[in-house]
Parts: C-alpha cells; sequence; structure tokens
C-alpha cells in the first residue's frame, strides 16, 4: 500500500491564530482530520501559548517557541526588570530556520520581517482582509470554510 504524503503546516500564533481563533481551531481541525500536521510556531513564551490553545482546543502537532528555543541555547539575556534580549538576527530567522528543518510545506504568518530568511512557501497574513498572500498575490482567502482551504492547500501542496 502506498504511503499518502501529508501537508505540515505552520501556523502564527501572535497575529494569526489569536486574531481569528475560532477561525483558524476549524481549520487545524480540519487539517488534523486528514491526517495532516499544524505546527503552531510563535514568539513565545511556550507555557503561555500552550494554555490558551489548552483553553481552545486548538488541535495542533506541534509547539514552536522562539524564547523557548533560545533559553534552551542560553541566548537570551534578561535585564533587571525582566525584560529579555535575543539578538535580532537570531530571533527573525528561527521560525524560517524550524520550518526548513522540519519540512514545512506552508507558513501562515502576520510579518513581513521574517520573509527574507524563508525558503518554505510563507504567506502573509491580511488580518483585516482575512486573506494570506504569497509574494503578493492572493495565496488563501480565509473568508472561505476551512474545509474549502484545506482542499486548496492538498490541491497545491500534494501533487
Amino acid at each position: 500500500m502506498k504511503n499518502k504524503r501529508h501537508l505540515k503546516i505552520g501556523m502564527d500564533y501572535h497575529g494569526v491564530i489569536n486574531s481569528n481563533p475560532n477561525y483558524f481551531k476549524a481549520l487545524s481541525q480540519e487539517l488534523s482530520y486528514r491526517g495532516h500536521e499544524v505546527h503552531v510556531i510563535t514568539g513565545g513564551p511556550c507555557h503561555e501559548v500552550s494554555r490558551v490553545l489548552k483553553e481552545l482546543s486548538f488541535c495542533y502537532t506541534r509547539l514552536f517557541a522562539i524564547l523557548d528555543h533560545y533559553e534552551g541555547t542560553r541566548q537570551v539575556q534578561y535585564d533587571k526588570q525582566g525584560r529579555f534580549h535575543v539578538d535580532d538576527e537570531l530571533w527573525n530567522s528561527a521560525k524560517a530556520k524550524y520550518c526548513s528543518s522540519q519540512g514545512i510545506d506552508l507558513h501562515i504568518d502576520d510579518s513581513l520581517v521574517y520573509l527574507q530568511y524563508f525558503t518554505t512557501p510563507y504567506c502573509c497574513y491580511d488580518i483585516e482582509n482575512k486573506q494570506c498572500l504569497l509574494r503578493g498575490s492572493p495565496c488563501l482567502d480565509f473568508t472561505l470554510s476551512p474545509t474549502q482551504i484545506v482542499n486548496k492547500l492538498e490541491k497545491n501542496f500534494l501533487k
């Protein structure tokens, strides 16, 4: 029997999932139901984001938080007020490195700051219009149902 390839979709938490939690929850459920992976990729911290995702009953495969990642490598500095700092280059490239290492098919984020580091297809989510733009042209229209979005993703990435 031939193994069916599954999608790996990255979704940013701050600015994407939290901007429309019910919609992205339904989308993640549809992706999971069809056997695909959902990677929540965020600045962090992991414990706060995972708590909210649990409260939402949000389906995801893995959670990656930049802050936690760099704390693990001892590359985070804290000032006396408890504010943290990570080198901009490290911070801005972390999501791209994660997506590349995990074989993510598409990452959905609301910030263009990270785009220059990505080789993985990257959709920039426009919160107001509920569209995801890929290099300036509409990629995904999140006014469509989650089922329609997953159909489009499967069509485009599982050729």
